[in-house]
Formats: C-alpha cells, sequence, structure tokens
C-alpha cells in the first residue's frame, strides 16, 4: 500500500504558502502545494529499478533534499525572492510532512494487530534541546512552562476523553497509556496551539515523542482491559485521512 499524505498535512502546507499569494497569485500557490504533495509522495514511495550495469534492483525516486531544491528553483522561477526556501523553512516544513505521513502510515497498520496490542504507549524516542515544558531562558538555562510537558497534555486529553483507566495509569505508574480505540489520541494531537491535529505522532511540531505497542496481558495487568475482552481498533476514517484536497475550494 502506497503512504500518501494526510488531508490535514496538505492544508499545512496551504496555508504555509498562501503567504505569497499576493506576489505569485492563487494559481501559482495551488501549483506549488500540488508539486510539495505530489513530491512528498514519491519521496514516501520510491521505486525500484532493474539497470543492465547492476546485480540488484536500485532504488530510485527523488529525496527530501532534492525535493527541496527543486520547489525552491520552481517558486524562484514565478518570481519568489532568492531565498523563498529560508523564509519557508522549506527543509523544516518538508521533515515534518515526511514524518506525519510515515506516521500515517503507522496508525492504520497498528489497527491491524490490535489482538496482540491493543493499547499503545507515548514516550520519548529522540531528546530535544529544550523539550515541551521548557522554554530557554537567559544564559540558555532551561525555565519550566507549567501543564505544557507531555504528561500534562496526555493527562488533558485523558479527561478530555473520559478515560478514567488512562488517568489512572498515569497517576499511579507515571506511564502514558491508552487502548488503541481511546479518544485519548485525537484529543493529544489537538489540546495544544502547537499540535499538528493528528491522532498518530508526531502529535506536534518538533516532537521527540513516539508510540509503541503495549501487549495484551500487560493492559490487563494495567486494568486497561479484562482478561476476556475483545479489544478493537480506532475506527479509521480513510476518507478524512487520506483524500486530495480540493484546491478550488480553498480560500487564499
Amino acid at each position: 500500500m502506497a503512504t500518501l499524505l494526510p488531508i490535514a498535512t496538505q492544508l499545512a502546507l496551504y496555508y504555509s504558502l498562501r503567504r505569497y499569494t499576493a506576489d505569485l497569485g492563487r494559481a501559482t500557490v495551488r501549483a506549488a502545494l500540488l508539486a510539495m504533495v505530489e513530491g512528498l509522495e514519491a519521496v514516501l514511495n520510491p521505486q525500484q529499478e532493474i539497470r543492465e550495469d547492476r546485480e540488484f534492483p536500485v532504488t530510485v525516486g527523488p529525496t527530501q533534499e532534492s525535493l527541496r531544491s527543486e520547489l525552491a528553483a520552481w517558486l524562484r522561477s514565478w518570481g519568489a525572492p532568492d531565498d523563498v526556501d529560508e523564509k519557508l523553512n522549506l527543509d523544516f516544513k518538508l521533515d515534518v510532512a515526511e514524518r506525519v505521513a510515515r506516521g500515517a502510515a503507522s496508525y492504520v497498520a497498528q489497527q491491524e494487530d490490535v489482538d496482540e496490542y491493543p493499547a499503545l504507549e507515548l514516550f520519548r524516542l529522540f531528546d530535544r534541546d529544550v523539550p515541551r515544558g521548557f522554554m530557554r531562558g537567559p544564559r540558555q538555562t532551561l525555565i519550566p512552562v507549567p501543564d505544557d510537558d507531555w504528561p500534562s497534555r496526555f493527562r488533558d486529553a485523558c479527561v478530555a476523553a473520559g478515560d478514567a483507566a488512562a488517568l489512572r495509569v498515569l497517576d499511579t505508574t507515571g506511564r502514558m497509556v491508552a487502548l488503541k480505540s481511546s479518544g485519548v489520541w485525537p484529543d493529544l494531537g489537538n489540546n495544544r496551539p502547537d499540535t499538528l491535529g493528528n491522532p498518530y505522532p508526531p502529535f506536534a511540531f518538533n516532537s521527540g515523542y513516539d508510540v509503541e505497542g503495549v501487549p495484551f496481558r500487560e493492559c490487563v495487568k494495567l486494568g486497561l482491559l479484562a482478561p476476556d475482552a475483545t479489544p478493537t481498533g480506532a475506527a479509521v476514517d480513510f476518507g478524512k485521512l487520506f483524500a486530495k484536497i480540493e484546491l478550488e475550494k480553498l480560500q487564499a
């Protein structure tokens, strides 16, 4: 199954481009969005090519770096400033978009092993110089930002979703675990201004957190499931998750 770009990611890319509408025109902005979407999907789905001079198939297709260069050159040809890639922060936007798309693909796959792994646990995968819950202060010190760290966000998501079991696990163990079917995950991607609107990681810009499956037996031990329970996965609406945005309906 090809990895597609979620509609929410396409919209985020569009809103980052529309600042140039006055200079480039609506048609050019829409064309740039289409080039980004198609380019990222090509990056996410490299092709195998058989060549006479190679013993094994060769992976071909654009990389994120080559896509950025091509997009910047294309935008400059339409009158964008020379530093358009820096002004648009194309590297960051393309990186986030690629991570979101891969997260969406993982999210779909995770619903297929729900009997064996009924829940997910949010955990830190990558360190960050300034973790969420902190801000940079004088002399490079880190100053705490109340209620903004991931445990606080997870707690708020549990309350909003009415998931008392996940909240109890957080309070008693410090672990951020919820069933795949829980409303915690959609809320976690929407309960702060920096979130991306995803029910899967990355839940927010520049997040170093990911999720991993929690086995059935451990879910029972944590009190998330009864021993004889039949777990269910998230209700994935593929029409809302993966679809081409209707460019003619976008307001520039």
